[in-house]
């Protein structure tokens, strides 16, 4: 039986936009209607004389997302409304975005999950909406290097992620 959307969590470190030194990684959950990842993978393929089927080779991905979210007074929006102000470029729209499966939780290690970390830019792309429909605000996301594998660790009492290249001891 297939797992629902709730196994998949979603993370930005929005304490890094705007070249910010501090993390703070918030869940891209409350207020999100969906959040999908798209990888893009650049498949480069070949017809050879001799061959009935092409020949394929996958050189690398492009990784792109455009979430919409209903306005939502939270920190994530605060954030939200800063690129939606500002219109940051270059380094100012540098960040990481992060993703675990629920149920790559790691064994004996309460609320330490395997992960990933792509690092993004992040842009403003719409805010708006039908009359008498809420507000939706839209960010462009996409990769800007390469994939690294790590931990993220849930603290229970704070509610804040932190991420480790390594498996955190406790």
């Amino acid at each position: 039986m297939a797992l629902d959307r709730t196994n998949m969590v979603s993370l930005l470190d929005v304490g890094k936009l705007f070249q910010g030194m501090t993390s703070n990684i918030l869940e891209m959950g409350d207020g999100y209607t969906e959040v999908t990842e798209d990888w893009g993978p650049n498949v480069e393929s070949t017809q050879y004389v001799n061959m009935k089927s092409q020949s394929s080779t996958l050189s690398g991905y492009e990784f792109s997302m455009n979430p919409e979210r209903e306005y939502l007074s939270d920190e994530m929006q605060q954030e939200l409304d800063k690129l939606l102000k500002k219109f940051p470029t270059g380094k100012d729209c540098e960040t990481d975005y992060f993703r675990f499966f629920k149920t790559d939780a790691v064994e004996s290690k309460p609320n330490v999950f395997a992960a990933i970390k792509v690092p993004v830019i992040v842009s403003p792309s719409s805010a708006g909406g039908e009359g008498g429909a809420a507000l939706i605000t839209s960010i462009q996301i996409n990769g800007n290097g390469d994939v690294q594998e790590g931990y993220i660790k849930l603290d229970s009492s704070s509610g804040e992620y932190t991420w480790s290249d390594t498996e955190p001891s406790e």
